[in-house]
């Protein structure tokens, strides 16, 4: 079935993303990338040369939904809201996570993140050293923070905790009742809290 309008990268990568969102990393292909544009998959590569160039490619397309970024001399409220809306946007695609966690930031999307999140870190008056590893710091945790709590399992590789036998582990006994109510948005925020305070000391040495 021909294809309703021409194809362009923009339109090959957002029916990745959809594909991704809607049957996970493993369905995409480029022979099922091609039956949902109704092209030939060997017609999409002249948008996407490979299958790393997809990946990054959608990659790119997840990161281009974070709205611009507003300025503030409140590092700690930008950086804040930069960190929310990073995470915002992953958890709206968890079938994607790992590739967060796995592909550099290399397109102009990408790019534009680290720009914004190094900016904020400069004009508060980190050294370049200090910003760089303090963003990493940052996206670190987000990323990481997503993929434990909404990242996709196959419901056959999941497990519950036993707590039977913890005579042993009396802290864990401890909090095991709470676990099951632990609330993760409540998390986040501490764990970034934390992050940006101890920023803050450390900007303050």
């Amino acid at each position: 079935m021909p294809p309703n309008k021409p194809l362009s990268r923009e339109r090959v990568l957002t029916a990745a993303v959809r594909i991704v969102d809607d049957e996970g990393l493993e369905a995409l292909t480029m022979r099922r990338l091609g039956q949902a544009l109704g092209v030939e998959a060997m017609s999409l590569y002249r948008h996407v040369p490979g299958r790393a160039a997809l990946l990054d490619g959608i990659h790119e397309m997840i990161l281009s939904e974070l709205p611009r970024s507003r300025t503030s001399e409140d590092w700690i409220a930008s950086a804040r809201a930069q960190a929310r809306a990073f995470r915002r946007v992953l958890l709206a695609h968890p079938n994607a996570l790992v590739l967060f966690a796995t592909r550099p930031a290399v397109t102009p999307a990408s790019l534009r993140h680290v720009d914004t999140g190094l900016r904020i870190l400069r004009r508060a008056g980190f050294s370049i050293p200090d910003a760089i590893a303090a963003f990493q710091t940052l996206v670190t945790f987000v990323i990481g923070h997503a993929l434990s709590t909404h990242a996709v399992v196959p419901h056959e590789e999941r497990s519950a905790p036993d707590y039977v036998n913890l005579n042993e582990l009396t802290a864990l006994a401890e909090v095991a009742p709470f676990l099951k109510d632990s609330d993760v948005d409540a998390e986040f925020e501490f764990g970034l809290d934390a992050i940006l305070r101890g920023l803050e000391a450390k900007l303050g040495t």
